[in-house]
């Protein structure tokens, strides 16, 4: 067999198995609310090639997208979050402020919207579309954009998941105000870190930040906080986003917990129910909050590997087949059913080789594994007579 075995799949379940690179796009637009072009940087991760319009993926603002010292510190973050799989994959948008003071100061929260406000919510959206984003969205911001962040929550309360506003101080006891009294904000959505006391750390804006905890107390027992006490200003959002990211999708990490249980030896405990009903438990275990997000391609490893190993071939077999049509340019997923099916329909299992063939030569690029893979599918195909 020329397939990853059953024990390769246990030791690499939480292993993400695309072997492609992040990719970034740059893109230019007009926009109206600014009137001027301006330019915003798109990533995708690195199955978002193999995957199907059925998959939407979450997205993740980045405010500040001019300071490489704020965004790349984050993009790292989310990168091995995913990696570990404490957070979904997702399209992430940085976006580069050309005056961030003048751009993210807020004057009045009664006043029309700020044109940033409106170039996110309107014109990024609207250029996004074609990534096939989920309506899962966050806002990240810092400083004088962590206000923005708020206000920007504020305004569109139905249009973001979860807002993480690091240090902010602008507005901030005017925000709080605001939310307090707009019962249409989930209050819960928001996650607000703050830096050490001292005059060399965060100073100014944690003198705010106590005095505002002191001052509207169910406001900051209702979000997320987190307090980097030996943290300076710009470091602080450094030392937050993994925790905050982290609670913000702590139901993300075990959410097929529940799907054929395995004792310590890797065998289902209890034999699960018929097929049907247990891809039911699988699709309904796929989401992220109140929003479907199908299986990733480690998850379905993981959860195909347990029925796997416990003899199960005909449940493994109907997670494969589900996971093609969300990712159906993914050759692994074919050479699996490939193996799984060899001994019981030859006909069947004869498809899938040749599909993931055709995928490797087309969509892969001629990597010497790859190209000893092919050679391994020769090889079947004539022991098979095909």
């Amino acid at each position: 067999m020329i397939i990853t075995k059953k024990l390769i799949l246990i030791l690499t379940l939480l292993i993400t198995t695309s072997v492609r690179s992040q990719q970034t796009d740059t893109l230019t637009l007009y926009s109206k609310a600014f009137d001027s072009e301006r330019t915003i940087y798109v990533s995708t991760p690195e199955f978002y090639t193999y995957q199907s319009d059925k998959v939407k993926l979450p997205v993740i603002y980045i405010l500040d997208g001019q300071h490489e010292w704020f965004v790349n510190p984050l993009l790292s973050t989310i990168k091995y979050l995913q990696y570990t799989h404490q957070i979904p994959q997702a399209i992430i948008v940085s976006i580069p402020l050309s005056d961030r003071n003048k751009e993210c100061t807020i004057t009045s929260l009664e006043n029309d919207e700020l044109a940033l406000h409106r170039f996110i919510t309107e014109e990024v959206d609207k250029k996004i579309q074609s990534y096939q984003p989920n309506t899962y969205k966050i806002i990240i911001g810092h400083s004088f954009s962590a206000s923005f962040a708020l206000y920007s929550f504020l305004k569109a309360p139905e249009y973001y998941s979860a807002v993480i506003a690091h240090t902010p101080m602008d507005s901030f006891k005017e925000l709080i105000s605001a939310f307090e009294s707009n019962p249409e904000t989930d209050q819960t959505k928001i996650s607000v870190s703050i830096g050490g006391k001292s005059k060399s750390q965060d100073y100014y804006h944690r003198k705010t930040f106590d005095k505002l905890q002191t001052e509207f107390p169910q406001f900051f027992s209702t979000i997320h906080t987190f307090i980097a006490d030996n943290s300076g200003h710009t470091a602080v959002p450094i030392v937050a986003n993994p925790y905050l990211l982290t609670n913000i999708f702590s139901s993300f990490n075990d959410r097929y917990s529940d799907i054929a249980k395995v004792d310590e030896e890797y065998k289902i405990i209890t034999r699960p129910s018929s097929v049907q009903e247990e891809m039911s438990h699988i699709e309904l275990a796929s989401k992220i909050g109140d929003y479907f997000y199908p299986p990733e391609i480690a998850e379905v490893n993981g959860i195909a590997s347990r029925y796997w190993n416990s003899d199960l071939n005909t449940y493994a077999i109907a997670v494969y087949e589900m996971a093609i049509t969300y990712y159906p340019m993914y050759y692994d997923f074919h050479l699996q059913l490939y193996d799984l099916l060899l001994s019981t329909d030859k006909i069947r299992a004869k498809h899938h080789l040749e599909t993931a063939k055709e995928l490797i030569l087309s969509v892969e690029t001629n990597t010497l594994e790859q190209l000893e893979l092919l050679d391994e599918i020769n090889q079947e195909r004539m022991k098979n007579g095909w």
